[in-house]
């Protein structure tokens, strides 16, 4: 009896950690790929102090809102494309969202160190405009637990 009790025990465990691990990521498709691309190649202009990419990147139309819900405006990316952004800067868990063919948001983790708060969500709306993508609007949620985050 103490056999087939334990026996019981060791299935509805491994039974459990089976069902508990997340199931393997699906690939990203091309569409999806072209985009996360599209948004690193952004973020390492703006990280590497590259305005002229920057500025080509971004559409004449832009609009953003801060993380203390301000609105900004292209010209302001562009401001800041010159200084650059702290080298431990990252950015990770990219994910797509495909709104259509020609438009798309780009949704990750930011990490800036120094910043206050230093984690955000970022929401990157991309259009095609004459057969290249554009960077349209971003907004950058902080996430709460990291605003007294002290460096």
């Amino acid at each position: 009896m103490r056999s087939v009790l334990l026996w019981l025990v060791a299935v509805l465990i491994s039974s459990t950690l089976i069902h508990s691990q997340s199931p393997a990521a699906n690939p990203a498709s091309t569409f999806d790929q072209q985009l996360i691309d599209q948004e690193k190649q952004f973020l390492e202009a703006s990280l590497t102090r590259n305005p002229a990419a920057v500025e080509r990147a971004i559409a004449d139309d832009f609009q953003g809102i801060a993380v203390n819900g301000d609105f900004y405006d292209r010209g302001e990316v562009l401001e800041t494309a010159h200084e650059g952004m702290p080298k431990d800067t990252r950015a990770y868990d990219f994910r797509v969202v495909k709104l259509n063919n020609d438009s798309a948001i780009v949704a990750y983790n930011f990490i800036v160190p120094g910043d206050h708060p230093r984690y955000s969500h970022m929401a990157d709306t991309w259009a095609r405009i004459n057969g290249r993508w554009k960077l349209k609007f971003r907004q950058i949620t902080p996430n709460l637990w990291s605003a007294n985050d002290l460096d």
